[in-house]
């Protein structure tokens, strides 16, 4: 059985891991980050290896179809297409960040 703390996405694995894990958990428990004191739920992932950011847990802005930011991880950027941010609906990324500019840039947890 899973508990919810399985869900928090540890940033230091591989993109194409925590692409498996997002899908796997949906829709419960669910795979979720922190940002800003908040929980921020992960739906939709696509792994694109071949990008890099400085910093693991690095938030970068992207122009690739429906990703349009990403998530640096141990070797790669997660490219994420649709999150929730705790107390508010689902929403695509483009959405999200139209509402939350600042989220670029962000460093996320890693553990």
């Amino acid at each position: 059985m899973f508990s919810k703390e399985d869900g928090e996405i540890d940033w230091r694995l591989s993109a194409v891991d925590i692409w498996r894990r997002v899908r796997a958990f949906h829709p419960w428990p669910g795979c979720y980050t922190r940002w800003q004191g908040r929980q921020l739920k992960i739906i939709g992932v696509v792994p694109l290896p071949g990008e890099k950011a400085l910093e693991i847990g690095q938030v970068v802005a992207l122009n690739r179809g429906e990703a349009v930011f990403g998530v640096n991880t141990e070797d790669g950027v997660l490219g994420i297409l649709s999150v929730q941010l705790e107390g508010k609906r689902a929403m695509s990324a483009a959405e999200f960040l139209r509402g939350q500019r600042q989220f670029i840039g962000a460093k996320l947890p890693s553990d």
